[in-house]
């Protein structure tokens, strides 16, 4: 199995059922092995989890470069258009905006 860091595979390549504990320091064998093993599971996700964000925010970036670039009657023109075609998704999105500002703004209030 490759992986990013070429033929040293870590613990957190082995299938869990292979997963071995090394006792801890009172003798219980659950106590640090599968820790570690989680520990560095859960690490190895949230780095892929950060490259997925880290590429989200890049393509919005350009996106709004390129909408910047356009001007506000190419992205009324794009908006209108995708909102033509694709009625039930932008329907779900204007609800979800509408609802995120109304209560945005029920929370000022208080």
């Amino acid at each position: 199995m490759d992986t990013e860091r070429g033929s040293n595979p870590g613990p957190s390549d082995r299938p869990w059922t292979q997963a071995t504990p090394s006792p801890g320091p009172a003798g219980d064998p659950s106590s640090t092995g599968r820790v570690g093993t989680v520990g560095q599971a859960i690490e190895t996700e949230c780095e892929r989890a950060g490259g997925f964000v880290k590429d989200a925010v890049d393509k919005t970036r350009e996106k709004v470069a390129e909408y910047g670039e356009r001007g506000m009657e190419k992205v009324t023109q794009e908006v209108t258009e995708y909102s033509r075609t694709q009625t039930v998704p932008a329907l779900l999105i204007a609800a979800g905006v509408g609802m995120v500002l109304g209560m945005v703004l029920t929370l000022s209030r208080r």
